[in-house]
């Protein structure tokens, strides 16, 4: 079967393809790449009002996922305590006074107590040394599965 000449509908590109692609609608685009950018830019579904309004009526919200991006963690408003903490102690880490990469931590571990003397500005490299041993577990030398804190002592042999 003798391939056809074609010019890509996105790049311009020439290209061959086989005239049954052709005729069942294919061979417009030299790749999948510039086929997907040429139907982005000019037929996208998801521009049309009636699958916007689809896509919207049927997202489901998801209220137990916390996100950053909604300053939100179960119901504690996070830019409010980050924004007090950084105006009272300054825009720079507490230990090593760097002043990118900021985080608030909780002294006490308790999201929940906002209080200034709870919390402190800290890089995430200080950030993450101070919580760095609270998830280290020990594993089991004959398996190597992780031990719950239970079973730790009865296992040593």
């Amino acid at each position: 079967m003798a391939s056809v000449e074609r010019n890509c509908l996105q790049c311009g590109t020439t290209f061959f393809t086989f005239p049954s692609y052709i005729r069942r609608g294919k061979g417009k685009f030299c790749s999948i790449s510039c086929g997907t950018t040429y139907r982005n830019l000019t037929d996208n579904p998801a521009w049309r009002d009636e699958v916007k309004k689809k896509i919207s009526e049927n997202h489901a919200p998801v209220p137990w996922l916390f996100d950053y991006r909604f300053n939100n963690y179960k119901g504690i408003d996070v830019k409010h305590y980050r924004k007090k903490a950084l105006r009272y102690y300054g825009d720079s880490c507490n230990r090593c006074g760097i002043n990118e990469n900021l985080q608030v931590h909780h002294k006490d571990r308790n999201r929940s107590n906002n209080e200034l003397d709870n919390l402190e500005v800290l890089c995430y490299d200080c950030h993450s040394e101070e919580h760095k041993n609270e998830f280290k577990r020990e594993r089991c030398p004959e398996t190597g599965r992780f031990l719950s804190e239970e079973k730790e002592s009865d296992v040593h042999v």
